[in-house]
């Protein structure tokens, strides 16, 4: 139910942020701005209701997204 919340976008850049890569490596591998995954990150953050990166790895793993 989670994962109905976010865009198509906005699950891929929140599986390279589970994967560990930064915000710029993302941008390199979707070949999109560094401030457009900045946007998307807020939004996956927001919907999800976590604070940081940390919070949706933990999400993450206790509800096996991905």
């Amino acid at each position: 139910a989670l994962l109905a919340k976010l865009s198509a976008r906005e699950r891929e850049v929140m599986t390279l942020v589970i994967a560990g890569q930064s915000s710029k490596e993302i941008a390199r591998a979707l070949a999109i701005s560094h401030r457009t995954v900045e946007l998307h990150r807020s939004h996956v953050f927001e919907k999800l209701g976590v604070r940081s990166a940390v919070e949706l790895v933990r999400l993450a793993m206790e509800r096996r997204l991905e």
